[in-house]
């Protein structure tokens, strides 16, 4: 399994410490945006670039994505812009175990300066254990994947 991260430039050390992290834990792990967390990268431009990411990617219900900025916020609503993408901004394991069992969430979000990278692994792991239920719950979930921006293939 293939664990992509972006991040803006106030959430690369968390970026690089959970890559760090799951890869001894035998993930792949690609990373995006900021390289460096002394150059305002926009968290905007992050975003959008992880976005289309995501929507282009053949594998993507195999791979996992997780964006990272300052508080979370700025870059789960540049994702959530688009057709597809349900980015969850998580502050605990409850949370994330919410994110995917009701709304299938497929970009887990943190933010950088306020969360731990021990919790961001917690909430992962639950994140990514759970299963999404369905039920009644599929009606409001493909309310929110059908409204938003389309990204097409070729961009």
């Amino acid at each position: 399994m293939k664990v992509r991260i972006a991040s803006d430039h106030a959430g690369c050390q968390m970026k690089d410490q959970l890559a760090e992290k799951l890869r001894k834990e035998g993930y792949e792990v690609e990373l995006f945006g900021a390289t460096s967390g002394d150059t305002p990268v926009s968290y905007a431009e992050v975003g959008i670039e992880f976005a289309k990411t995501y929507i282009n990617d053949k594998d993507k219900n195999e791979n996992k994505y997780i964006a990272i900025c300052g508080s979370g916020i700025g870059i789960s609503i540049a994702l959530n812009r688009f057709k597809k993408i349900r980015c969850a901004r998580v502050d605990t394991p409850e949370e994330a175990r919410l994110a995917k069992l009701h709304n299938d969430a497929n970009v887990l979000c943190f933010g950088g300066r306020l969360t731990s990278v021990d919790d961001a692994m917690e909430m992962f792991h639950q994140w990514n254990d759970t299963t999404y239920e369905g039920n009644r719950h599929v009606l409001r979930v493909a309310q929110l994947s059908s409204v938003g921006e389309d990204v097409s293939e070729e961009e």
